[in-house]
């Protein structure tokens, strides 16, 4: 049968409304899915990206990061050494050189898509975490200018307490990875780490504590204070995480600080071999002839005595003047010359060793000769000193060393005379190598 033009007209036009419906019915359910199948993936990176105040909690989203010292680990800043490191580190991040340093970090980045920064971000991580050594591209960043002046912000100067610690430094641009790092870190790229989200996440960006623990970069227990950095219009640029020891909290300040003797079952392979090599050292003819000789100097000498003569020498600690012609003395002398003789010594089983620092006391505590200028020099009145007068052996719980600018687990060794009678001690500074098994917290300063 032959079909009219109005037949196949009525037809083209109910053909083209089935197919319309159908495309739109399509669209609809498909817009539909995913909004409930994707819905997941959409409000992570909703949640990723938002900043919210830190006191807020992401109470409906399992997901989100919690921002609650309970949940994170954040405490607040609450000693007044604390609050002066805090204020410390962010008059340091308004340096112009750490400015600069993050503006041309960021505007570089932001050059690239996202899909792009994340990749090569990935390689970055691979690189760093992966590497069995320094590689061009992480030296860049662990040397360089910007590392240079963290480095040199380690030990800082300060009116209420003479000085204030680091034991790291790490700045991260507004992505994540670093920018600069006084030391290497275990990774790149920090973003993903519950810090670095939270400080991210504050539109207050009030600096906060984390909670005590061993920091295995800085090699030492650690309060970081997170400082979140804007530039001179109020705008995000970065974060500085830097690592401190505990001293910054309330529950930090509320446990009490003891010195004691590391057990010898706790101590590593290599630890056994400094301590027996600094117990041959002490042996030594020259050693034994100068304590002798400073003994029978200090032989009268009644505490109130030494405390006098603390008060009547003059010393300059590090950093706060030139040494005086006493210290001079102490640190250039024939026993000197042997203690630095033996600052680095090559082993077989171990390769190099080191003892970046000796200190050499009389049986009375005072400083008789040191490789380094040091801090003090009557040591008897420092619980260090007192309880290695009752230990042949006494290894310190790694932490920063100030005179050095390091951390240090010290080796301490009392040292007698031919006649078994105590003449002195000797304290040599060390990498954090010595004990095996570190507490799960310690609160305190190497010095």
């Amino acid at each position: 049968m032959k079909t009219t033009n109005n037949s196949k007209n009525n037809f083209n036009h109910t053909s083209l409304a089935i197919v319309l419906s159908f495309v739109i019915g399509f669209g609809i359910a498909t817009i539909i899915y995913f909004v409930i199948f994707y819905d997941e993936d959409f409000t992570s990176e909703i949640v990723i990206h938002e900043q919210v105040p830190l006191k807020d909690k992401c109470s409906n989203d399992s997901r989100c990061v919690m921002i609650n010292s309970t949940d994170t680990g954040i405490e607040n800043i609450t000693t007044p050494i604390g609050e002066e490191k805090s204020q410390l580190l962010q008059d340091l991040v308004r340096n112009s050189i750490i400015q600069n340093a993050l503006k041309n970090a960021n505007e570089k980045d932001s050059k690239m898509s996202d899909d792009i920064r994340a990749q090569i971000y990935v390689q970055r991580e691979k690189e760093w975490t992966s590497s069995q050594k320094i590689t061009p591209f992480m030296n860049s960043i662990i040397d360089n200018d910007v590392s240079d002046f963290l480095r040199d912000n380690l030990v800082v100067q300060s009116d209420e307490f003479a000085y204030v610690t680091f034991g790291e430094h790490i700045l991260t641009n507004m992505y994540g990875p670093n920018v600069a790092v006084s030391i290497k870190t275990d990774n790149y790229d920090q973003s993903q780490d519950e810090w670095w989200q939270q400080s991210y996440r504050d539109i207050d960006g009030q600096p906060f504590a984390r909670e005590c623990e061993f920091d295995s970069s800085a090699g030492i227990f650690s309060e970081d204070l997170v400082i979140k950095i804007k530039d001179s219009n109020g705008e995000f640029i970065g974060i500085l995480n830097s690592a401190t020891p505990c001293d910054v909290t309330q529950k930090s300040s509320e446990v009490i600080t003891k010195i004691e003797p590391v057990p010898l079952d706790n101590i590593t392979t290599i630890g056994h071999y400094k301590i027996s090599y600094l117990q041959e050292l002490v042996s030594d003819p020259i050693i034994q002839s100068a304590l002798k000789s400073s003994n029978q100097k200090f032989f009268a000498m009644t505490d109130e005595d030494i405390s006098q003569l603390k008060e009547d020498t003059e010393w300059t600690r590090p950093g706060e003047g030139d040494l005086t012609a006493f210290q001079i003395s102490i640190i250039d002398n024939n026993v000197s010359d042997l203690l630095r003789e033996n600052l680095l010594v090559q082993t077989e089983e171990f390769g190099e060793i080191q003892f970046p620092e000796m200190i050499l006391t009389n049986a009375k505590g005072a400083t008789i000769t040191s490789t380094e200028r040091t801090y003090n020099y009557i040591q008897s009145e420092y619980e260090w000193w007192q309880v290695a007068s009752q230990n042949d052996v006494l290894v310190r719980q790694c932490g920063p060393d100030k005179s050095i600018n390091m951390n240090s687990e010290d080796i301490v060794i009392q040292i007698f005379d031919d006649g078994k009678e105590f003449i002195g001690i000797l304290n040599s500074a060390t990498p954090c190598d010595v004990i095996l098994n570190k507490p799960l917290a310690f609160y305190g300063d190497s010095n």
